[in-house]
């Protein structure tokens, strides 16, 4: 009895042993007669420069309320804080702290925080290159 599953495995994989032509796209790390590190990065604009756009509104919300408008949080209250660039939420490299830190914890894995005790503190979000910066007093629970 003869198989011919090896056979045909066989062909399949000599026809990709051929020679790439010399039109091809160049493989990730590869450089044609551009210097791949001084190049733009590609962001998806269709506009074609490669150059990530400015936002025009760069906005903090507390709980899905503009930072600016937010009253200061209470022992207990958790705050979900999150950046925005023109509408959309701004993923990726987050990082939210307070100085003194020992006002608030923080998510390990997110830009959520609980308030555990009083006093005067600084909150700072950082999303990429964006940061913002709000004084808070934390208060007392009721």
């Amino acid at each position: 009895m003869t198989h011919p599953i090896p056979a045909v495995l066989l062909a399949l994989i000599c026809v990709g042993c051929g020679k790439s032509d010399d039109t091809a796209r160049p493989t990730y790390g590869e450089a044609d007669d551009n210097d791949l590190l001084s190049m733009e990065p590609d962001t998806g604009y269709d506009d074609g420069t490669g150059v990530l756009a400015d936002c025009d509104e760069v906005l903090t919300k507390v709980n899905g309320r503009n930072a600016e408008t937010v009253d200061d949080p209470k022992v207990g209250d958790e705050w979900i804080v999150r950046m925005f660039c023109d509408g959309a939420l701004l993923t990726g490299a987050n990082r939210l702290f307070f100085q003194p830190p020992d006002v608030a914890v923080v998510g390990t894995s997110s830009t959520d925080a609980t308030f555990v005790t009083t006093g005067e503190s600084k909150m700072t979000i950082q999303s990429g290159n964006l940061i913002y910066t709000k004084d808070i007093t934390v208060q007392a629970a009721e």
